[in-house]
């Protein structure tokens, strides 16, 4: 986050960042249809069914390229026979009933650290060497696809730390840009940005992860907290905060990971029409020195004061109240301020305190230190060793905004009690909840100088690690029954929808 009043012109010098070339994702959504006051009874969607039969196909045969026979080479098959199945009978879908192009350049499985005479017969590889290492990648070249097997590096390690699940979704991407080879989509726009076709990349994936879903992935049974592993694992694969709108390819986590949702929602078909490209993204760049120096975080004491003593007087429990006071004047109710208080034992009569949380009956916001601290220091990133290539993947990076939306849903609930004497402990306030964070945060995320208080680039990957993984821990709000798909859905709806959506 950033106070803009404080902030000056940047001057940036350039950064290499770690990135993996699979999808950038992005959803655009119409604005909601409606009156303001339908904004109180929001439900959001459906859980979909995580179980799943635990008899699985027996291991994939399929030719690759330098295989190393390895159980991640097996894992990487598996992936492949199930996406080809899901594209052989999905293609005629989109592609006005013509049959599947089977895939005529071949699969390569590299070591990142050491190319051999085979691999360098891809056709990517011979032009790029290094562009294998800690990659998985679609060749239109040759039409192949390149996956880098180093067990110490991106590709394996998401599958280590997220499950092979994850392994699946990123197989599944890259066959979403072969999909595009197929239909045309770079020659008809060769000048698109990029982030477009990363985009449709990833909402290809999330098609593929919604017939794995139905139990049509005979290679894997997909639970709801495989799903969840998957999208935190997809933020790992995000583009690093740019400096510049150049530096914008693949798009920020909140961007793939809504574009994913698209796919498991609406469907293939939905991710090729030509209307696709009309989405809007929100990955932006750094532009303050200070916020880049800062890495877009207030510091801690910043985030939880509710009175700082910054130039313009702004905070986010300024900002929130200030937003819900205008919401509900627009639809003719009164709203009282809501405070906070920092305390391990919260003097509240409901019968469920966690360590952060809203109390109804006193109309504030109540944390724990230790609660907070944990949720500022949250964010999954990654970082890696520039002589050995070896890749850490971390839980705990700097993320001011994932604190910021715990403050951001304990507001939520406070316009479920104050405004709709609705629940603020079941599902639907959880949902309702992720919808009014998104249509707050949409207008927070500016680079409007009049506005003290915003967002600052990495800010929306933040809020959404918190959706997934901090707001439905026990000891803060809960999940309620809501899946992380389900939650992520809510809030990108608000975001692009506004309150009138949710």
């Amino acid at each position: 986050m950033k106070l803009n009043a404080i902030l000056r012109a940047a001057v940036i010098p350039c950064a290499v960042s770690l990135s993996l070339v699979l999808a950038g994702c992005q959803v655009s959504r119409q604005a909601g249809q409606g009156s303001d006051a339908q904004w109180g009874s929001a439900t959001g969607p459906s859980s979909a069914s995580g179980s799943s039969s635990t008899d699985q196909a027996s291991d994939a045969v399929i030719p690759v390229v330098n295989d190393s026979h390895s159980d991640f080479d097996r894992l990487v098959k598996n992936a492949i026979a199930d996406v080809q199945a899901f594209w052989r009978t999905t293609y005629p879908e989109v592609s006005g009933g013509k049959p599947y192009p089977e895939l005529s350049g071949g699969i390569y499985s590299v070591d990142g650290t050491h190319l051999t005479a085979a691999v360098q017969r891809n056709a990517c590889l011979r032009q790029d060497p290094s562009g294998a290492s800690n990659n998985a990648f679609y060749c239109q070249a040759d039409d192949s696809i390149v996956y880098d097997r180093n067990p110490q590096h991106l590709v394996a390690q998401l599958g280590a730390k997220y499950g092979d699940f994850m392994i699946a979704a990123v197989i599944a991407h890259e066959w979403g840009h072969a999909i595009q080879q197929r239909l045309g989509v770079f020659e008809s726009s060769p000048n698109r940005a990029t982030i477009y076709t990363e985009t449709q990349a990833d909402c290809a994936s999330g098609a593929f992860i919604a017939t794995a879903q139905k139990h049509r992935a005979p290679h894997f049974a997909i639970t709801n907290q495989q799903l969840e592993n998957t999208l935190l694992g997809y933020l790992q694969v995000r583009d690093p905060p740019p400096l510049s709108v150049q530096q914008i390819s693949h798009g920020n986590g909140f961007d793939r990971l809504s574009a994913m949702a698209d796919g498991i929602s609406n469907g293939a078909s939905f991710c090729y029409a030509e209307k696709f490209f009309s989405r809007s993204f929100t990955e932006r760049p750094f532009t303050s020195d200070v916020d880049y120096q800062q890495r877009g975080n207030l510091p801690y004491a910043e985030m939880i004061d509710p009175t700082p003593t910054t130039p313009d007087g702004s905070s986010l429990q300024i900002q929130l109240n200030s937003f819900w006071s205008a919401a509900a004047q627009s639809i003719k109710k009164p709203w009282q301020s809501v405070s906070t208080r920092e305390t391990d034992h919260p003097r509240c009569d409901s019968t469920n305190t966690t360590e952060f949380n809203y109390c109804p009956s006193g109309n504030y916001v109540y944390f724990s230190d230790q609660e907070a601290r944990q949720a500022y220091n949250s964010l999954p990133d990654k970082q890696q060793n520039p002589q050995t290539g070896q890749l850490i993947l971390i839980d705990n990076a700097p993320a001011d905004y994932s604190l910021g939306m715990l403050f951001v849903y304990g507001w939520a609930m406070a316009v479920r009690s104050q405004l709709f004497h609705a629940s603020t402990q079941d599902r639907d306030a959880i949902l309702a909840a992720s919808c009014y964070g998104g249509a707050f945060t949409a207008s927070i995320n500016t680079d409007d100088p009049s506005q003290g208080f915003a967002l600052s680039p990495p800010d929306m990957d933040e809020a959404t690690a918190a959706v997934i993984r901090v707001v439905p821990e026990p000891q803060a709000y809960g999940a309620h029954g809501t899946t992380a798909l389900d939650r992520i859905q809510s809030f990108t709806k608000g975001y692009f929808g506004g309150l009138p959506s949710c």
